[in-house]
Formats: structure tokens, C-alpha cells, sequence
């Protein structure tokens, strides 16, 4: 009895023993370190921006990496997955799904030599050409979209005002407007349009003559720091072909926050 009791208290002190040394190593294990740098801190939807950086810790060569994408503040989602190269160096690209302010982040998983580490975070924004005629608007007289024929050339997206115009609600969130401007076939009447760009302080106006029968015109505006973006018929009958807006959001707010 006294040699079995013996040998249980030694083994006893054996693992209390060995406890603290199991202990000590998984404390001493270094952690990952992941450098990152991008090639873009903006990026229209459909674009991609390229990560690349190096791993740093053992095991580090030939190691599968996590790349993460979180849209605001919301939840970390893993968009690729990329390994290092014998150099210990990665490269990936991250599609822009999203408009709007986004971070991306590379993790590198726990080994049995080293616990997980994660790159510091880099931000982005999300830029999305926007479809005027599919935001919400408000209209003064007479606003007809859909397509219209100029100089012979049928256009599928259109706005025309005739003594009319639109507002949008673009709310400082974009930084150009752009669109194709003509008369429509069957009207001998030259005719204008008049955009307009305003914040709660000040507003400016550009109006483009557009001639009967003239192929389309090109125009591209600045509307950046702008909360209001309106057009219409500065004069005559005018048609607006595929107008857009280059915005940080996937749809402009409603227009009644700043008519209303």
C-alpha cells in the first residue's frame, strides 16, 4: 500500500511539474506579423484592388492566408484566399462589390509554431455610377424617361423636359454628373439644358445649347461637396441620354430631406 501510495503522489508532482513548462511554450510562441500595403484607397464597383505584403514568423513560407473585406462597420468577410510565396511575400485582388467607406485586413492562421496573426487594417471607398433615371426625384411639370431617337440614333435610357425640370437629393456623397444631351427627332426647335448644383448656402447653374437635328452632346459636371443636383429645360424641348452620377452610395437619398 505505501509503494502504490509512493508512486501516485509522485505522479502527481511529476505533472505539477511539467504544467508550468506547457504553459511557458504556448506563452512563448511568437505571433504571425503581416504587412500589408493596397494599390487604391477608391475604386468604382467592378474594379479591383491589389493587396500584397509579407508574413513574418516560422512556418511563414508557402502559408495560406485569409483576405477580409468589412463594409462599414460591419462584419469581417473573407473575399480570397491567397499563399505566400518561398519569400514568404502574397499578393491578391479584391473586387470591389459595394459603394461606400470599406477596410481590408489579411489573417494568417495559428501553426503549431506560432499563434494567429492579423495585417493592420487599410481603408477604401466604393465609388457606383448611378442611374438618374432610376433614383427617386421630384419633378416640376411634364418629365418623360424613356427612349428617344436624336440624329438618327436610338437611345434606350432617357429624360425629356420640356418647360420641366427634376431634383435629386445627392447629399455631398458625388463627384460628377455626366450625360448625353440633344433634341429629339421630329423637333426643328434648338433647346438647352439647365443643370443646377446647391448646398444649404450657395447654388450655381451651367446651361448647354444643343442644336435640332445635331448628334448628341457630351456633358460632364462637377458636383462634389453638393446637396442638391437638379436639370431640366433651360429652353425648348431637351433630352438627357443615359444620365449618371458618380456616387459613395448604392442609391441617393430621398429627395423629400431637402425639399421638404
Amino acid at each position: 500500500m505505501r509503494l502504490r501510495t509512493l508512486a501516485a503522489a509522485t505522479a502527481v508532482g511529476l505533472v505539477a511539474s511539467l504544467a508550468p513548462t506547457v504553459a511557458a511554450e504556448a506563452a512563448a510562441k511568437p505571433t504571425y506579423k503581416v504587412s500589408i500595403s493596397t494599390s487604391a484607397t477608391k475604386a468604382d464597383v467592378g474594379q479591383t484592388i491589389k493587396v500584397s505584403g509579407k508574413v513574418a514568423g516560422p512556418l511563414a513560407a508557402k502559408k495560406r492566408l485569409a483576405v477580409q473585406v468589412r463594409v462599414g462597420k460591419g462584419a469581417w468577410k473573407t473575399v480570397a484566399k491567397v499563399r505566400t510565396t518561398k519569400t514568404r511575400r502574397y499578393a491578391a485582388k479584391v473586387t470591389v462589390r459595394t459603394a461606400g467607406a470599406q477596410s481590408i485586413r489579411v489573417l494568417a492562421p495559428k501553426s503549431k509554431r506560432a499563434k494567429a496573426g492579423a495585417s493592420r487594417t487599410r481603408g477604401f471607398v466604393g465609388w457606383r455610377w448611378l442611374d438618374l433615371t432610376k433614383q427617386e426625384t421630384r419633378n416640376e411639370g411634364p418629365v418623360t424617361v424613356g427612349p428617344v431617337t436624336i440624329a438618327g440614333k436610338r437611345h434606350a435610357t432617357a429624360m425629356t423636359f420640356s418647360n420641366s425640370g427634376t431634383y435629386f437629393n445627392i447629399n455631398g456623397a458625388c463627384d460628377t454628373f455626366k450625360s448625353g444631351v440633344g433634341v429629339k427627332d421630329g423637333l426643328d426647335e434648338n433647346a438647352s439644358l439647365l443643370t443646377i448644383v446647391a448646398t444649404p448656402a450657395m447654388g450655381d447653374d451651367r446651361e448647354t445649347p444643343v442644336t435640332a437635328g445635331a448628334p448628341v452632346k457630351t456633358v460632364r459636371q462637377s458636383v462634389s461637396g453638393m446637396t442638391m443636383f437638379a436639370m431640366g429645360a433651360g429652353s425648348g424641348t431637351v433630352s438627357t441620354v443615359d444620365p449618371l452620377v458618380h456616387c459613395t452610395v448604392n442609391r441617393l437619398p430621398s429627395v423629400a430631406d431637402i425639399l421638404d
